[in-house]
């Protein structure tokens, strides 16, 4: 788990070893199960009443890798913009921590990350701190610059919230509303992230893990995940994707057909928003033809012309026109 890591890493040796049963203890469950929250709290708890500092949590969480090059190694490399990664970390956090909450919402100009925590405790709190403080190192190494501030929700002292204004990289504001909040400018939120694309394996792993999570796995949400990354690989058909969600065919297109929906018929949605996504982005047609797992480019002109009764190269046109109007 990400904070018994953070945690290793920044402890003082003597402060570890007093620590370290707990701590080998709960990593060793981590690689098998998620950690209790209580167990998290009462961890969290204990370091809080050696240290006495109420921001270790966030000093630790410093100490980790935010670094793009690494951050292109995980699942976020799926992400073809920036607003794609954002969605991408609320429903891909749970997958490693039940402390908190993601959820992306919009407020006028603003995009804003609310992070709830899923106890009221000192110790739930302090972790969705240092949560909020990694989330930011990650949008800024994402390349969202435009981060308005954070919204806290409390008033700590006078110290404590300078020492919050010193370590977080952006500004931070006290007394907000029930749940930490991030507030980050649309500007630059639907331009491409402009990396390497993962495997499709890495989002399957994960779409794997959700689906034991939830008692009812949402089947037609996790099929929507990997298609685009199986159109840009060519390989868009119902057996790979049983096979990454390790099922057989049947049962993936049992349990699609009670969803209301049909395979095929998820695959041309898919189509549909990446060709948008795709031609506002200046593609040629060939390659965004190519991106949509398509053979042949007059494959792409008939379903096109299907979906929205122009060419592509009209819609372009027409879309870049009212863009700058509206602008």
């Amino acid at each position: 788990m990400t904070t018994v890591k953070a945690l290793k890493l920044a402890l003082p040796s003597a402060l570890m070893e007093s620590v370290s049963g707990q701590v080998t203890h709960l990593q060793r469950q981590s690689a098998y199960q998620r950690i209790a929250l209580t167990e998290m709290d009462k961890l969290v708890t204990d370091l809080l009443h050696a240290v006495g500092d109420p921001l270790l949590l966030v000093r630790a969480y410093a100490g980790l890798n935010y670094q793009a090059g690494f951050l292109r190694k995980t699942y976020l490399a799926s992400a073809f913009t920036r607003r794609d990664a954002l969605v991408l970390l609320c429903r891909y956090f749970k997958v490693n921590n039940e402390g908190v909450a993601l959820a992306l919402g919009g407020e006028g100009d603003a995009c804003v990350l609310s992070v709830a925590a899923a106890g009221r405790s000192a110790a739930a709190c302090l972790q969705r701190d240092a949560i909020v403080y990694g989330l930011t190192r990650t949008l800024l190494s994402l390349g969202i610059k435009e981060i308005q501030h954070i919204s806290l929700a409390y008033t700590p002292d006078a110290q404590v919230q300078q020492d919050h204004r010193t370590l977080f990289p952006v500004k931070v504001l006290f007394d907000g509303p029930g749940q930490a909040q991030i507030h980050i400018g649309q500007g630059s939120l639907d331009l491409p992230l402009g990396w390497p694309s993962c495997s499709v394996e890495q989002i399957a792993r994960r779409e794997r893990h959700l689906m034991r999570l939830n008692p009812e796995p949402e089947w037609c949400d996790s099929v929507m995940a990997l298609l685009p990354l199986l159109c840009r690989q060519g390989d868009v058909d119902i057996d790979q994707c049983a096979a990454l969600l390790a099922v057989s065919r049947r049962t993936l297109q049992r349990n699609v057909q009670r969803e209301g929906a049909a395979f095929r018929g998820l695959i041309e949605r898919a189509r549909k928003q990446q060709a948008q996504r795709y031609l506002l982005q200046g593609y040629s047609l060939d390659a965004v033809a190519a991106l949509l797992g398509y053979r042949q480019s007059a494959q792409f002109y008939r379903a096109f012309r299907q979906w929205f009764g122009c060419s592509p190269t009209h819609y372009r046109s027409a879309q870049l026109s009212q863009s700058a109007i509206n602008s």
